[in-house]
């Protein structure tokens, strides 16, 4: 009768171990269902951004239009706070028509267009700037008071050069998109452009390298009077972004911000120094 007992103990116990270990390995398989459904998930999702991107990207075409107040260099000049020189007329303009790169190590030692001023004439003051640039922001924030006094006194031209060399499928493109954003408002509406690249500047402490999206640019420049969303739901000046860019790297310009002062390569800390000498002198 002990024996019975006994063997019958050690079915009732074989029977718990098998039921635990069959709980157990439903169990991982379902984690393993679950963790399957989930990659799925996010490779749908990451194709289908993937796609966005590239037909966002694609969409962009070599040639554009140029801003009518724009330079051969891909220059936008203030002479004031609210108003832009006169440009060239570029008319379309494409990146495949500039020459090849020329960056080396060091800085060129001519920028295009950068040349002496007369005495009686504004000290010329050129900057190369990508949107997503920290050290641009760092710059624009440190000094846009400086220049705005001095775009006001007249003592100073401004030419921003805006680049796209901090584009990447991470940010979507962010610095095509915000230059392009810059530069409808340039076009469209001149006297907010100062309000809304500065402030295109000021969102790097908030996205970090990031970006905004589409939307929140948008929104931006509607903040700061700028109402653009036609031209930048068109992706009016993308190909001009990127034919500056190419210009810049056929000047040899490595990267951003670069900064000059009556032709002569200046830097952040010297900028407002060289700027105050370029108007005594």
């Amino acid at each position: 009768m002990a024996k019975n007992s006994k063997s019958a103990g050690d079915a009732r116990t074989r029977a718990r171990q098998m039921h635990e270990k069959q709980l157990k390995k439903e169990k991982r398989n379902a984690q393993i269902t679950t963790w399957s459904i989930v990659g799925v998930v996010v490779l749908v999702i990451a194709v289908i951004a993937g796609l966005l991107i590239w037909n966002q990207n694609r969409s962009i075409p070599e040639s554009g239009e140029a801003p009518t107040i724009a330079n051969e260099h891909g220059g936008i000049t203030l002479v004031s706070t609210t108003e832009f020189a006169e440009g060239e007329s570029l008319g379309e303009v494409s990146a495949n028509e500039v020459g090849e790169s020329n960056i080396t190590d060091e800085p060129p030692e001519e920028v295009p267009g950068g040349e002496e001023r007369d005495q009686d004439e504004p000290a010329q003051v050129i900057i190369y700037a990508d949107p997503d640039c920290v050290h641009c922001a760092d710059f624009e924030m440190a000094n846009s008071e400086f220049i705005n006094e001095k775009l006001d006194a007249e003592e100073i031209t401004v030419e921003y050069r805006l680049v796209n060399y901090l584009d990447n499928p991470g940010t979507n493109n962010f610095s095509s998109r915000a230059a392009n954003t810059a530069l409808c408002t340039a076009a469209e509406h001149p006297e907010k452009f100062n309000d809304v690249l500065t402030a295109l500047f000021e969102t790097y402490s908030t996205h970090q390298g990031q970006g905004l999206s589409n939307d929140e640019l948008k929104q931006l420049a509607s903040d700061n009077g700028a109402d653009v969303s036609d031209c930048m739901s068109n992706n009016t000046y993308r190909p001009f972004v990127d034919y500056t860019a190419a210009k810049a790297r056929e000047g040899g310009i490595a990267g951003t911000p670069s900064i000059w002062v009556n032709g002569t390569f200046t830097t952040q800390d010297s900028f407002q120094d060289d700027v105050n000498n370029a108007i005594e002198d």
